[in-house]
């Protein structure tokens, strides 16, 4: 019942788990270039010293945005599976995936603090759209004998990608 087929579906969908894990766990390593980068930035910006208050509230938001972002994400799922199907919502929601990284990785370049928050708010939504196509498409590809053993692949790229992060 296993075929090359099932085994290339389902590892490929697996992906958008291995994404999720990653970035929940990534913004945790480079915490003090971040804060570096938002006190650099906004000192530039106002020509005054930044408040440790402020940059505490900005880190705290740079993190808790990508929460935010992933409930928003999660609670549109049902929307995009009625109207684009299983597969095409995992393929379509990746450019939210492009945008968000194309956010963050030239915010410093651009000397944008917003770019960075923005792009974890949309890494976020990514993430809790992948957070119900995954399982979904997954269990929905497997044969019903193993679709057990497959589920757990969601799970497994999740804590892998936060393995990666860190």
């Amino acid at each position: 019942k296993i075929t090359a087929p099932l085994l290339y579906a389902v590892s490929i969908a697996a992906i958008g788990s291995l994404q999720f894990g990653y970035n929940t766990g990534v913004i945790n390593a480079p915490e003090k270039i971040i804060r570096s980068f938002f006190n650099r930035t906004l000192s530039e910006r106002t020509r005054e010293a930044v408040s440790p208050e402020l940059l505490t509230s900005l880190w705290s938001l740079s993190v808790a945005i990508f929460s935010v972002g992933g409930m928003i994400g999660s609670f549109s799922v049902g929307l995009f599976v009625n109207r684009f199907g299983r597969r095409n919502s995992m393929l379509l929601v990746n450019i939210l995936a492009f945008v968000g990284g194309t956010l963050m990785a030239f915010s410093k370049m651009a000397k944008a603090v917003e770019m960075l928050v923005i792009g974890r708010f949309i890494i976020g939504l990514f993430c809790g759209l992948c957070t119900g196509f995954v399982p979904m498409y997954i269990s929905e590809v497997s044969p019903t004998s193993l679709r057990g053993a497959f589920g757990t692949l969601n799970q497994l790229g999740i804590v892998v990608g936060i393995l990666v992060a860190q």
